[in-house]
């Protein structure tokens, strides 16, 4: 990562991705993490399918739900409609 866009490039930081209320800042011209056009990362693909197991995986291994006595998930308006940040139960099937 350039020092320009990214103070302390070194550092595990996974915050400096996030703004105050906790929303993904948006910077593509500074961050592309595999790259682009003729020179993609090989690895791109694989990453999303591995991605796609891990999930699925879960999907099939997990039963999810609010726990009891959650408040209604609604979600917020904005350029997309979102979930306000709420818990979640993973029960075993």
């Amino acid at each position: 990562m350039d020092p320009a866009y990214w103070p302390d490039p070194d550092r595990f930081d996974p915050e400096r991705f996030l703004d105050a209320e906790g929303n993904v800042i948006d910077k593509p011209e500074s961050f592309l993490p595999f790259s682009g056009g003729r020179r993609v990362c090989i690895g791109e693909k694989l990453a999303r399918m591995e991605l796609f197991l891990f999930f699925s995986t879960l999907l099939q291994s997990f039963t999810f739900k609010a726990p009891e006595g959650a408040p209604p998930t609604d979600g917020v308006v904005g350029i997309t409609w979102g979930p306000h940040p709420f818990k979640l139960c993973a029960i075993r099937r």
